[in-house]
């Protein structure tokens, strides 16, 4: 359990698709268009959809186009993507209140995510988010992705501090807070189950975002 008064050297780092921002089907519905354009005829499987979620784009798009297309294909996606941002994505419960909660006990908030930093700011724009977070670290901000701690690291560097916790809701998560040294939470929520999470031995898992908090302010 984290300590008491700790609140200001404790960072509390989140994941954005799949933990803080439902992202899954607006993500499946622009891999489809993708696809539609670049690989007509070629139908995505359920499980192709499912493994696209937590992975970065050049990640996947490496497994099934040469890489000088990779800036086309990205265009394209993002052109999609962002266009469509508001009809398929939404906050998960309780993160609103949670992070108001975290912000105004004076917690340092962070994002790490896989995407590149402007895409991040689309969806934390969107639903008013960003002026929670005192630092997001996006793809582009790093040389390696998770599970490499690079972004979290980073992160806590910026913030200033120590301790962290990282929260969210793919292997490559826990990996890589444990691979950074700092407590990990894992989310329920995701389409792909988190039995594989349970695997992996986060310090918490959660049905929803709020329940992050008595963990965090537990007594030593």
């Amino acid at each position: 359990m984290m300590c008491k008064g700790d609140f200001m050297d404790t960072a509390i780092i989140f994941d954005l698709d799949g933990t803080v921002l439902y992202t899954d089907e607006l993500i499946k519905r622009t891999f489809i268009k993708v696809f539609e354009k670049y690989q007509p005829g070629y139908t995505l499987s359920e499980d192709e959809l499912l493994s696209f979620l937590g992975p970065s784009l050049k990640e996947t798009f490496s497994k099934y186009f040469p890489d000088e297309m990779f800036n086309e294909l990205l265009n394209y996606y993002h052109s999609y993507n962002h266009s469509h941002h508001e009809d398929f994505v939404y906050v998960y419960p309780t993160v609103v209140e949670t992070l108001e909660y975290l912000k105004n006990r004076g917690y340092p908030l962070g994002i790490v995510t896989t995407k590149l930093k402007v895409a991040a700011d689309v969806g934390l724009n969107t639903f008013d988010l960003k002026k929670y977070f005192d630092v997001v670290i996006g793809l582009d901000d790093v040389k390696v992705t998770k599970p490499d701690p690079e972004g979290i690291i980073k992160a806590m560097e910026l913030l200033g501090v120590k301790k962290a916790v990282y929260i969210g809701d793919n292997i490559t998560d826990i990996q890589a807070g444990k691979n950074a040294g700092i407590k990990t939470i894992g989310v329920k929520w995701s389409p792909k189950g988190y039995q594989h999470l349970l695997e992996l031995e986060p310090d918490l898992m959660i049905d929803e975002m709020k329940e992050i908090i008595p963990y965090i302010e537990g007594a030593c």
